[in-house]
């Protein structure tokens, strides 16, 4: 299906994209960052994610600082980010024997590629269309992701600050999802631990089991999870191909809060979370952004 290949409108959150929602568009918006809900997208025979293009995006990215990731070896649930070894191979050679190699490999900021911004574009416009005025007005920053992992390969269990999209290329997977408001499964601590000191603060605990919504997601499929709903995810028996396309959620209603809570804590204080005082959340909020502004600006006069 082209991009820009117009579907039936009543089908449709987005019919200039090719994007849908599968349950109606006003579910979606009153789920959106409150709970999973699965999408269709039109990318999954799109030639810019075949795994031969996708090389030469790893190989581009292996060139940006931070923007490729590789691992290789056998996880469980509970191991966290960085807990296995990064291969001693080109990601050219690792990407060749990925069908054996247990390998997961992740590149960034695609975008910066005119082409993948195209598409990230598509699905920028399906995105704030089913957030609706109110929530696409805290969302910034469209990102994208891609994945290529092996068969069997985990993905253990963690939580992101974005509000995401896992879009499903080649191959299946099955995902589990947590409520993000659970804070059985995710803890007010944890998440403080994320934005002030780890990323890796996302604890795996038996209960998440229990709780989590499962899906199983095919090329073509794609699921919304929203910033701070633990998941994790396990490749069926072929090589996949999967997309995160994220975008960040406001700083001062989100991660500055939880910045700022993370160190009172460590004065020994009890911070209140979120969402509990309008006047806190600000005051904090309107602190750590005047920190950031001014710590920028240092960096520019120092020419760094």
């Amino acid at each position: 299906m082209s991009l820009t290949q117009p579907i039936d409108a009543a089908d449709a959150a987005s019919p200039q994209t090719g994007w849908r929602t599968v349950e109606p568009i006003e579910v979606c918006r009153a789920a959106m960052q409150r709970r999973p809900f699965l999408a269709k997208h039109p990318l999954a025979e799109h030639p810019l994610f075949t795994v031969e293009a996708l090389t030469r995006v790893a190989e581009a990215a292996a060139k940006r600082p931070g923007d490729l990731w590789a691992d290789a070896g056998d996880l469980s649930l509970t191991d966290k980010w960085g807990s296995v070894p990064e291969p001693d191979m080109p990601i050219p050679q690792l990407i060749d024997r990925i069908e054996t190699a247990g390998a997961w490999i992740v590149m960034k900021h695609m975008e910066v590629d005119p082409r993948y911004q195209e598409v990230l574009d598509g699905y920028e416009r399906f995105a704030r269309e089913v957030a609706g005025p109110e929530l696409s007005s805290r969302l910034s920053s469209a990102e994208m992701l891609a994945f290529v992992t092996s068969p069997r390969r985990k993905t253990p269990y963690h939580f992101d600050a974005e509000m995401n999209f896992i879009v499903q290329i080649h191959g299946g997977k099955d995902v589990w999802v947590c409520d993000p408001n659970d804070r059985s499964v995710t803890t007010e601590r944890e998440i403080e631990e994320y934005y002030g000191k780890t990323i890796s603060a996302g604890t795996y605990k038996k209960r998440a089991e229990e709780v989590a919504q499962k899906f199983t997601l095919l090329p073509g499929d794609a699921l919304h999870v929203p910033s701070h709903g633990a998941h994790w995810v396990q490749n069926h028996d072929g090589i996949s191909v999967t997309l995160s396309l994220n975008m960040e959620y406001s700083h001062w209603r989100c991660a500055d809060i939880y910045f700022a809570n993370y160190h009172l804590r460590r004065l020994g204080l009890s911070p209140r979370a979120p969402g509990r005082s309008w006047a806190a959340d600000v005051a904090k909020g309107a602190t750590v952004g005047t920190m950031r502004v001014a710590k920028q600006a240092a960096k520019r006069a120092l020419g760094r």
